[in-house]
């Protein structure tokens, strides 16, 4: 008996951290061999693009958000898709297309990565004033109409991860990131890992039928700067590294529109002891 077709996943941000964690726990879970991975990048000659292709059942695929259609056809059939875009002034625009080109080109199921913007209640009904939160909703709101409507009757899972651990990077960003996270004082900022949206990513590709229609807030952690601070010195046995205020400030002035108006609103929403958690809430 011949064995079932592999699947044709396409996966945005491949090279990147959301993308290339998908990707690792694809590779990772024992039903690997049921997917043909399609990483979509900016640049396949780059070294990031081309250890991505050098792995089993991954191949790599130039393309731009500029022109989603083009992705598509240089692939052929598509199953699944993993969408993630970069914060920009463009990111709404390119998620609603990637949805788009996703119905009209039969793709079955459909995880779009966006953002959560204060739980899994309040994120399904408040954009924010957070320009790209407010994309991240439009573009969810977008997806649940267009699948439902689709021929295919495509299913989606809607996964709103919190801020990255891998924000805290010893660099100027890091740093700066760091000191905007200690000015909010006595209110705790919740942290996942990119290898936790991974996981849950593939879970959704293994099983779209029990993920179909759900959001899933994410959430791995909850911590005052000063409460990670005091862990980081107890196991490195020096001080988290942080930026002075002027850098944090330039910072919020500088991308107001996404990370400045951001930690403007957790600062005035977070409580102290809000609850870690991994949530899902049917839409």
């Amino acid at each position: 008996m011949s064995s079932s077709p592999r699947k044709n996943l396409l996966i945005t941000g491949a090279t990147g951290k959301q993308g290339g964690a998908v990707v690792a726990s694809i590779l990772a879970c024992e039903q690997a061999s049921s997917f043909n991975i399609i990483g979509v990048t900016r640049d396949s000659t780059s070294n990031g693009a081309k250890k991505l292709a050098s792995l089993p059942g991954v191949s790599v695929v130039e393309g731009s958000f500029s022109d989603i259609p083009a992705i598509f056809a240089k692939v052929g059939p598509v199953w699944g898709v993993f969408s993630v875009q970069v914060n920009s002034d463009d990111e709404e625009r390119s998620g609603k297309a990637m949805v788009d080109a996703a119905v009209s080109h039969g793709v079955q199921h459909f995880v779009y990565s966006s953002g959560d913007r204060g739980g899994p209640e309040k994120s399904h009904f408040d954009p924010t004033t957070v320009k790209n939160f407010a994309a991240k909703y439009n573009i969810e709101k977008h997806l649940i109409a267009q699948a439902t409507l689709s021929p295919q009757r495509m299913t989606y899972t809607i996964l709103r991860p919190v801020t990255f651990f891998e924000n805290l990077t010893p660099d100027i960003h890091g740093r700066g990131f760091t000191r905007m996270w200690e000015q909010l004082g006595p209110k705790k900022l919740q942290f996942v890992a990119t290898a936790d949206i991974g996981w849950f990513a593939a879970s959704s590709f293994l099983d779209p039928t029990g993920h179909a229609g759900s959001a899933i807030t994410i959430a791995g952690d909850e911590l005052t700067q000063s409460e990670a601070d005091a862990t980081f010195k107890e196991v490195t046995g020096q001080p988290m590294p942080i930026g002075p205020c002027v850098i944090a400030n330039a910072v919020k002035l500088v991308l107001r529109d996404t990370a400045g108006d951001m930690c403007t609103r957790l600062s005035r929403t977070f409580e102290p002891g809000s609850k870690k958690t991994k949530e899902s809430g049917e839409l």
